[in-house]
């Protein structure tokens, strides 16, 4: 059966971080592609992805054109693409673009281009890969660009940036396992910076900043197991079921339970994919029934059975 506890909130629900538990959940990945000296001209076209992709202005500054948007970086700037938008980096606007493929797949050659004259950039590029298997409205919630400017020497974002770069220059590649986990880490930390830093959120991210839908996504959160409805939600939050489900609506574009619904089954997903648990363990840290229950909810969400995504996953590794 569904677990029931009537606990009003308490203080360690108040501090549990959504954020950093779907951070957690989507199983970021990082890796650099590009990282190289560049003379003027230079330009390069990036396609569209379905992952978030990251340009660093190690040296110089350049300009990144995403949407309707031209973005001015100016050096020690980083600019994030978080839904893996096509554009275009170049020292000066208007200048003709090759496709980065093109550029990186020279410099592991040993042939970087854009190397005659003087040096004007050194520049950084990575992206970050995460299980799109579990769905989560946070990206919804990210611009197409964001511009992180004014970073200091000393800033935890510039030191980790610095690590990644010497890193690079020590084993004189960009693929490694150390150079993979600082690139997550750089991520990450982007990312509590924007939602730190700016005003103007939109979606779950704004969410996060009303006192009242934080709590009710803290309880979520960190007691999945528990048999929520939007009656015991609202009693500890203090708002009314309509109060709740109107509030949670608008900031959220759902409603409560369906995003309750959701992330207990990406949770199951993470569970199933990367933990050997049993589906009745999963099954009650969750919030479902038993494993028969939670069987058949995943089968009709994911089209495929729990026994399944793990057999595949052994032989992706395999």
């Amino acid at each position: 059966m569904l677990k029931n506890d009537s606990h009003p909130l308490k203080h360690d629900d108040a501090e549990f971080n959504v954020l950093n538990d779907v951070i957690d959940t989507l199983r970021f990945r990082g890796s650099i592609f590009f990282h190289s000296y560049l003379a003027a001209p230079w330009g390069m076209s990036l396609k569209p992805i379905s992952t978030p992709r990251f340009h660093i202005a190690l040296e110089g500054g350049f300009f990144v054109g995403v949407s309707d948007q031209q973005v001015n970086v100016r050096p020690m700037d980083i600019v994030l693409i978080p839904n893996g938008d096509m554009h275009w980096i170049a020292d000066e606007k208007n200048r003709e673009l090759v496709a980065s493929e093109q550029a990186g797949k020279s410099c592991e050659l040993g042939m970087p281009m854009f190397q005659n004259g003087e040096i004007t950039n050194k520049i950084m590029c990575g992206l970050v890969e995460y299980d799109a298997s579990v769905n989560h409205p946070i990206f919804s919630a990210l611009p197409s660009a964001l511009h992180l400017g004014n970073i200091h020497d000393n800033d935890s974002i510039w030191i980790t940036v610095q690590l990644i770069d010497a890193e690079i220059r020590s084993s004189n590649s960009i693929q490694n396992s150390v150079i993979d986990r600082l690139t997550e880490v750089l991520f990450i930390k982007l990312l509590n910076r924007f939602v730190e830093e700016n005003r103007h959120l939109t979606g779950f991210l704004a969410a996060l900043r009303e006192p009242r839908i934080t709590k009710v996504l803290q309880l979520i959160h960190k007691h999945p197991e528990q048999a929520w409805t939007l009656e015991n939600l609202g009693e500890k939050v203090g708002m009314s079921r309509a109060t709740l489900q109107r509030k949670f609506k608008v900031a959220l574009a759902t409603s409560p339970m369906t995003y309750l619904n959701h992330w207990r089954i990406a949770k199951a997903y993470n569970l199933i994919k990367y933990s050997s648990l049993s589906l009745d363990v999963i099954a009650e840290n969750i919030g479902f029934a038993d494993a028969r229950t939670l069987r058949r909810a995943f089968s009709r969400h994911y089209g495929l059975t729990p026994s399944a995504l793990r057999k595949t996953d052994r032989n992706d590794a395999a």
